[in-house]
């Protein structure tokens, strides 16, 4: 099985206001892309990309509510 790292990057503290939010997403070691959370929107930018595939945060709930798998929620 790949293994899946995940690298965070929060800019200028752990309060975010009017930022982006930024998150590498590698596997066995080699970058697969970077998703991008923003106020309006969630994107990915897939490694050796210049555009930028994009949902509305409604359309990202209805993509998955259709196509994700679901599991036990972890507690917080």
């Amino acid at each position: 099985m790949a293994k899946h790292d995940i690298s965070l990057e929060i800019p200028h503290g752990i309060t975010i206001v009017n930022k982006d939010i930024e998150v590498t997403v590698r596997e066995d070691g080699r970058i697969l892309g970077r998703v991008r959370i923003s106020k309006g929107s969630i994107d990915w930018l897939a490694a050796n990309r210049q555009r930028v595939k994009y949902l509305s945060w409604s359309g990202f709930a209805r993509m998955m509510d259709s196509e994700g798998r679901e599991r036990r929620a972890r507690p917080t």
